[in-house]
């Protein structure tokens, strides 16, 4: 018998409910066969058979019974108005594929997209879209620049602050969303100051910091990809862009194609390793999706919070190019290549990724001094 609080969203099957539960014996992965509906924040006593865990997990129960379901003494304020929201966009959509993948845009519950969504995000390489992280924290950032930007650098530090707290409350703290956070509040803070951070020292400050919480993140494949496109962000982009473009900042086109490829390439060996498949068109599906996801998550919260017709109506419309190209992409055969999963010798490729980025350094002689407004996320 174990009693834990469930963290992160329950994921509904066909046949049971999986949750993640907190316990002082470290998280639980628990598979639970019951029709009752579960919720973030509630505390679970299961009873049944506690098995060896796997990745990040202490522990593993199959079908366990549950003997006791309470609410938390402290209601979960922010999960309640994300509910609500959620409610109102499934509403004014009426179209179960559209409010899903805006709602996953939004608040990165990928609970809600069924398993051919995820499957058709994964082949089209679109799967960290979905994933509460650092791009969706700055998205948060930019819009508060732009309104509180004129007002003062303290009201936009403020403001900034206090969206990213809400959004974080929202989506819950995974270990993508707890290092994104770290590294956006960070770099606030250093904005607000007139400092500069030096980005590789943000890395390892960043990735000491969050496994010092939990050492558990190191087998975390959400943590490592996290960081992984983190680093290739931060170490391959500067080097391709003052390559290709000098001291001058590429074009915004230009500049999400770097951006996507060096965090893809970073990202590659251990997506081989997890999944054993790598989409030939990922870069091009990021191209035409990525550049409107803001928009997506802009109009979808709007239309929540307004019960506004015309905005929902927006975002179902971007929405519904978003999974035309997705399953476009997904369903042409010659664009995925499959490999076999769990092989070390995957991870040999960050040799040349590492020989091309040392390459790279000495060719631009880029010092990696970040410039003051610029705020590394991914």
């Amino acid at each position: 018998m174990i009693a834990g609080t469930i963290s992160g969203d329950p994921i509904k099957k066909k046949n049971d409910t999986r949750v993640s539960l907190e316990t002082n014996r470290g998280t639980i992965y628990a598979s639970i066969e019951t029709k009752e509906q579960l919720f973030r924040s509630e505390r679970l006593t299961l009873q049944g058979e506690l098995q060896q865990g796997f990745a990040n997990y202490s522990g593993f129960m199959y079908h366990p019974s549950i003997i006791s379901k309470a609410s938390p003494t402290t209601p979960d304020f922010a999960l309640q108005a994300r509910d609500a929201i959620s409610r109102n966009v499934i509403r004014l959509m009426d179209n179960e594929e559209q409010s899903n993948l805006a709602l996953s845009y939004l608040t990165g519950q990928k609970n809600l997209l069924t398993e051919q969504q995820k499957a058709n995000l994964r082949l089209a390489g679109l799967a960290h879209t979905v994933v509460a992280s650092g791009f969706h924290l700055a998205v948060v950032v930019s819009f508060t620049k732009k309104i509180f930007g004129k007002i003062s650098r303290f009201a936009t530090l403020a403001g900034a602050t206090l969206l990213l707290i809400i959004y974080m409350s929202v989506t819950g703290f995974s270990p993508s969303i707890a290092r994104a956070g770290l590294v956006t509040f960070l770099s606030l803070w250093a904005w607000y100051y007139g400092r500069k951070f030096h980005p590789i020292r943000m890395l390892i400050f960043v990735a000491a910091l969050t496994l010092l919480i939990n050492p558990d993140n190191i087998n975390n494949l959400a943590w490592q990809l996290s960081f992984a496109s983190y680093a290739g962000i931060i170490l391959m982009t500067p080097l391709i862009s003052k390559y290709l473009y000098g001291e001058k900042p590429p074009p915004f086109l230009a500049n999400l194609i770097i951006a996507c490829i060096s965090a893809q390439l970073f990202c590659l060996p251990l997506t081989l390793y997890a999944f054993g498949s790598i989409s030939l068109l990922a870069l091009l599906a990021n191209i035409l999706v990525s550049p409107t996801i803001s928009f997506v998550m802009l109009f979808t919260l709007l239309a929540g919070v307004t019960s506004f017709t015309p905005f929902a109506f927006i975002a179902s419309q971007l929405t519904q190019f978003h999974l035309n190209v997705i399953n476009f992409i997904a369903n042409i055969p010659w664009a995925t290549i499959e490999f076999e999963s769990n092989n070390p010798a995957t991870f040999l490729l960050y040799l040349p990724i590492l020989a091309c980025l040392l390459i790279l350094k000495y060719f631009t002689k880029h010092s990696y001094r970040p410039s003051y407004a610029k705020i590394y996320t991914c």
